[in-house]
């Protein structure tokens, strides 16, 4: 159990977190990400001018999954080889009459 100053203290250090817009976050992570999660934290939090190109970047990548329909894959820029045996289809023995 935390003393009266210890709670004190850490009211006022989230009070003036919260003046400063800054939220606190909690993840699990696996062991060898959490020094990179920090440096992302850091990054976002401390350096303004990293942080926007950082923070567009992560945006595109999570964000934004450039791959949305089947037409954006097989628009893409894919080569032919991607989509072997993707449309192979036995022939029909027998097709539909089609009255025109």
């Amino acid at each position: 159990m935390a003393t009266k100053s210890q709670r004190k203290a850490t009211r006022s250090h989230r009070r003036r977190a919260a003046a400063r817009g800054l939220v606190r976050v909690e993840v699990q992570a696996a062991k060898k990400d959490a020094s990179l999660i920090r440096a992302l934290a850091e990054t976002l939090r401390d350096k303004p001018a990293r942080a926007a190109a950082l923070r567009s970047t992560l945006a595109s990548a999570l964000l934004n999954p450039g791959i949305r329909t089947a037409f954006d894959v097989f628009g893409s820029e894919l080569p032919d080889e991607a989509f072997d045996g993707v449309f192979d289809q036995p022939p029909r023995d027998s097709w539909r009459e089609v009255d025109l």
